[in-house]
């Protein structure tokens, strides 16, 4: 069994405005990362502002209680409020994930992150609630680097070309940071992949 961890919390300073409530082809972006793992026996969201998301359905949106911004806060939290040991941590604006990569790449032992080639995907990882000391430790050295994080925990990188059988168009790592990449993700609901 698998907990997935959708991280909301970032500040969406790229895009310039909260991102995640943005309309893809009649969805919240959102919405399209959620549907990809609906499957999973657990999703929870991970925000600094619950409030923001009332309309998802089947999921916990569970509030990160820290004022200040990392994704560390946000794997923090989801590792302490998932019910399973194995934890898929996912970005909140990555709208074309395919279901069936996710369960491949949820099969690997933690900690484990998707890379391609020499770029690492950070947020897309597996950890254990056996890391919360870890993270703990991590955060109390004040360090909030990601990628940092996987160096120290010793995290297996999974290259995507071992995931390709599931999503050969690799539209799974597509992540929207800006309002191009928005109208691109657009583009490819609409045309399914121009």
């Amino acid at each position: 069994m698998i907990t997935v961890c959708i991280l909301a919390g970032g500040k969406s300073s790229r895009f310039g405005r909260d991102k995640l409530s943005e309309p893809v082809a009649g969805r919240l972006l959102v919405e399209w990362t959620l549907n990809s793992v609906k499957d999973f026996p657990e999703v929870i969201v991970v925000t600094k502002n619950p409030l923001k998301f009332p309309h998802l359905k089947g999921v916990r949106v569970i509030p990160e209680p820290f004022k200040d911004f990392s994704p560390i806060y946000g794997i923090l939290t989801g590792l302490k409020r998932a019910s399973y040991e194995k934890v898929l941590f996912l970005p909140g604006d990555t709208p074309f994930l395919s279901s069936k990569a996710l369960r491949a790449f949820s099969g690997f032992i933690p900690p484990a992150v998707v890379s391609e080639g020499s770029r690492v995907h950070s947020l897309l990882c597996l950890l254990s609630k056996r890391h919360v000391p870890a993270v703990e430790e991590f955060l109390r050295s004040g360090r909030h680097r990601i990628s940092e994080l996987h160096r120290v925990l010793g995290s297996t990188q999974v290259d995507f070309k071992s995931l390709e059988p599931f999503d050969y168009t690799r539209k799974s790592l597509l992540n929207i940071n800006r309002k191009e990449e928005l109208n691109e993700a657009i583009c490819r609901q609409a045309y399914r992949g121009c």
